[in-house]
């Protein structure tokens, strides 16, 4: 599958097959991201999420197809269930943080999915969804860079916290 402009590869909102007709296998879902940034980092997590409506169509298709292994749509189940699940080892209510362990069990089941299908049935699934495996591993990457990228964020903002706040509690000692 190739997108018809480069505007629309960035945005991937429209597609067209090899033999130039519509987007009808594309998925209809486009996520609108927060505009340029300055941080690579984010924005590399922000090209996986706009990705994400063509991995659930790549796992809704794994499902429906009768040649993908009953223990392939299990995985796929199982990070599904984990994914809309509102039990997480992150909280979801915490902007990115919250949805990087959704985003990250979904990326391994798919990937462990596609791994265990017979290669052309993989193939077939990939070019469809328009994804690559080489896909999964740079959305991986991406998400073990804004995790660290954001645990480094807030260790610097909890240090410039309790700076501030000894600086107050020593003016108030110094007081009395």
């Amino acid at each position: 599958m190739t997108e018809t402009s480069t505007e629309n590869a960035a945005r991937g909102s429209m597609w067209t097959t090899a033999d130039g007709a519509g987007g009808a296998e594309a998925p209809p879902i486009v996520i609108e991201v927060p505009g340029p940034t300055a941080n690579p980092v984010m924005d590399r997590f922000w090209a996986a999420v706009r990705r994400l409506p063509r991995y659930v169509f790549l796992g809704a298709n794994l499902v429906r197809d009768d040649r993908v292994p009953g223990r392939v749509k299990a995985t796929l189940a199982v990070g599904g269930a984990y994914a809309i699940s509102p039990i997480d080892l992150v909280p979801g209510i915490i902007p990115v943080a919250g949805q990087l362990d959704d985003l990250v069990v979904i990326l391994l089941s798919l990937r462990a999915a596609i791994r265990a299908c017979p290669p052309e049935v993989a193939a077939q699934h990939l070019s469809r969804a328009g994804l690559s495996e080489s896909d999964f591993d740079n959305d991986l990457r991406a998400v073990r860079d804004t995790t660290v990228w954001l645990a480094q964020k807030g260790i610097h903002a909890t240090s410039r916290i309790v700076a501030s706040g000894a600086r107050r509690l020593r003016a108030l000692w110094d007081r009395h």
